[in-house]
């Protein structure tokens, strides 16, 4: 193996425009000298250098615990990058006495620089960051949703909110980011309390008032409150024949938008509308019902606000 310079490939040497230079980065090749300094006979450092040398002239060399350094002479070299790191890979994965594998070894033509960067100075210029800086102006550096890279979100001096309108209970949880602002507006059956030294907010229903979330096909129960989830039906309780008394109440509600039938559940049953009486309520552009146990079997139905 040709004799080593000790330090970096470009540390203390003359450089000229003639010198081609490379690093082999992935594995650790301070195997390569001994204590003395001295290169060590069959290591993976001299088995690559002999390969280089059938094609070229190695003016500089640096086996370390880093990486591989080493410059050749441009115009005596039929090597480049490409071409040397097809060689190296080829040696295969358990390559002289350190025993290094060399097929995963990668290798960079350099800039007068000692390191295994792609030279990148610019945050547009990573791999994992967006492409422009067009259209986001004052927005904020966070983490993409699936923790691989960053993307710019709005926030700080920027326009809009990271958040939005969300349906409760289905979507309890909202972040506001930078300068944002939270407001929280709590209904008939919320509490909001606040704790100034732990500097938490905590969202509770008041004694057993609080929403039910359920789908549809669900059989209802009387003296609950419940949030159908998505669009579908829903059977009230059966009034003939059962142990619910006058004054006992249901209260529906839904997401804003959706469509829920709300049935009977005695086919002797009715619900008790100002439009009359029938078995079967088509519940969409109001917010909250309440269907109220009469005595005589029937639901009376009213329409009230969950606000």
């Amino acid at each position: 193996m040709p004799i080593r310079t000790n330090g970096g490939v470009f540390n203390d040497q003359m450089l000229t425009g003639s010198l081609a230079d490379y690093v082999v980065c992935g594995a650790d090749f301070s195997g390569a000298i001994n204590s003395f300094g001295l290169p060590v006979p069959h290591s993976c450092a001299e088995i690559i250098f002999n390969r280089i040398e059938s094609g070229a002239y190695i003016d500089i060399m640096n086996p370390n615990q880093f990486n591989l350094s080493f410059a050749l002479e441009a115009d005596r070299s039929i090597w480049n990058a490409a071409s040397l790191q097809l060689m190296i890979q080829s040696l295969g994965t358990d390559v002289g006495v350190d025993h290094i594998d060399c097929s995963v070894l990668t290798v960079k033509e350099v800039p007068y620089i000692w390191c295994c960067g792609d030279g990148t100075t610019s945050f547009l210029g990573l791999t994992d960051t967006p492409d422009t800086y067009a259209g986001a102006a004052g927005y904020v550096v966070t983490v993409n949703p699936t923790a691989t890279g960053l993307i710019f979100t709005p926030g700080g001096g920027g326009s809009g909110n990271t958040f939005s309108t969300i349906a409760s209970p289905t979507q309890p949880s909202i972040t506001a980011v930078g300068n944002d602002t939270l407001t929280f507006i709590a209904g008939s059956n919320i509490t909001i309390t606040t704790n100034a030294l732990a500097k938490s907010v905590k969202i509770d229903a008041t004694g057993n008032s609080d929403y039910l979330p359920v789908p549809p096909g669900t059989l209802l129960l009387a003296s609950n409150r419940y949030f159908i989830t998505s669009a579908g039906a829903v059977t009230l309780p059966a009034l003939l024949g059962s142990s619910i008394t006058p004054g006992q109440s249901v209260t529906v509600t839904k997401p804003v938008g959706l469509t829920v039938f709300i049935n009977v559940g005695n086919p002797l049953d009715v619900i008790s509308t100002d439009l009359g009486e029938t078995d079967s309520i088509e519940f969409d552009a109001t917010q909250e019902c309440i269907f109220v146990n009469n005595g005589t079997g029937k639901w009376q139905l009213q329409i009230g606000s969950v606000y």
